[in-house]
């Protein structure tokens, strides 16, 4: 059922007749109800559909780092733009055996710069090392940058994330994971975050790690 505002004139959310209201942004639009089709979806749709679910179970998972770190967009949500991006460039492979392209995947973007030389390795039990060298300090590689560190695992299908675990300047950070994660190969991500500025870097790819 729509709701008016404002009397007749103003602005409705909601669905009146085949009309739709809503709002985005503070902007108020109307739009029509789509018609249900008859025609079989096409191969082109069909990829799009897998991709948009693939990727949506994968970023959900991190929707607050993707909420505060994944600009760039101001048309649409972090989350929207992260989806619109990691579709175009992130997924590989043919339908219906498509698939998500680790070393492509982006979970930051944005305007702030990145390291040099980042690497990561596991030589004791449990933990993961990151570790990257600083260019020359800036406003946009400030030395009290947060550092963001995200690992995927495969075989555990699930993200682990550490967001306060040290700042730009550390130049290494010690990652410790549950025991559970032992063994297992992991996909690692590095970006950074100032607070002051509100402004993110795009994720950098460190590779996949066998933890000890």
């Amino acid at each position: 059922m729509g709701k008016y505002k404002n009397g007749i004139l103003g602005a409705f959310s909601g669905k009146i007749g085949p009309i739709i209201g809503a709002s985005w942004r503070g902007i108020d639009y109307m739009r029509s109800v789509p018609k249900p089709s008859n025609k079989p979806p096409t191969t082109r749709q069909l990829t799009q559909r897998m991709k948009m679910s693939l990727l949506r179970g994968f970023l959900l998972e991190i929707a607050e780092i993707i909420d505060i770190c994944f600009q760039n967009y101001e048309q649409t949500s972090p989350m929207n733009g992260a989806l619109s991006y990691n579709i175009k460039y992130s997924v590989a492979g043919e339908f219906p055996d498509s698939y998500v392209d680790f070393p492509n995947l982006v979970l930051s973007k944005g305007d702030l710069h990145g390291s040099w030389k980042p690497a990561v390795t596991s030589t004791e039990s449990k933990t993961i090392d990151f570790s990257w060298i600083n260019g020359p300090y800036s406003r946009l590689r400030a030395e009290e940058d947060q550092v963001l560190l995200v690992i995927y695992s495969q075989a555990k299908s699930s993200y682990v994330f550490l967001t306060t675990g040290g700042t730009r300047k550390d130049g290494t950070i010690r990652f410790t994971l549950d025991e559970a994660f032992s063994g297992n190969s992991v996909h690692c991500y590095l970006s950074f975050y100032s607070s002051e500025l509100e402004m993110a870097s795009t994720t950098e790819y460190l590779g996949e790690v066998t933890i000890a």
